[in-house]
């Protein structure tokens, strides 16, 4: 049962971080996308939403998924659930 983890708050990485599991899914929004170099090798799939790490001038390496908010549905409806860190 894949979950996607919708991580907002860079100080809930870790505990993000800790819950994450095999077949599940990660995207960085809004502030979590500071977030990035706690997480960026984590064995899941991986994204940011591209408008909030270009609004916040974070850069993002070349394997993680920048993803537009219609990208963003499609990885919410290819998972299971859902689990918000705010």
């Amino acid at each position: 049962m894949a979950i996607l983890h919708l991580l907002a708050n860079p100080n809930a990485a870790d505990a993000c971080r800790a819950a994450l599991a095999e077949g599940d899914a990660l995207l960085l929004l809004d502030d979590g996308v500071f977030a990035l170099p706690a997480v960026v090798d984590a064995d899941v799939r991986l994204g940011v939403l591209d408008a909030d790490a270009v609004r916040l001038a974070v850069p993002v390496p070349v394997n993680v998924a920048r993803l537009r908010y219609a990208d963003f549905v499609a990885w919410v409806a290819a998972c299971d659930r859902s689990a918000t860190w705010a």
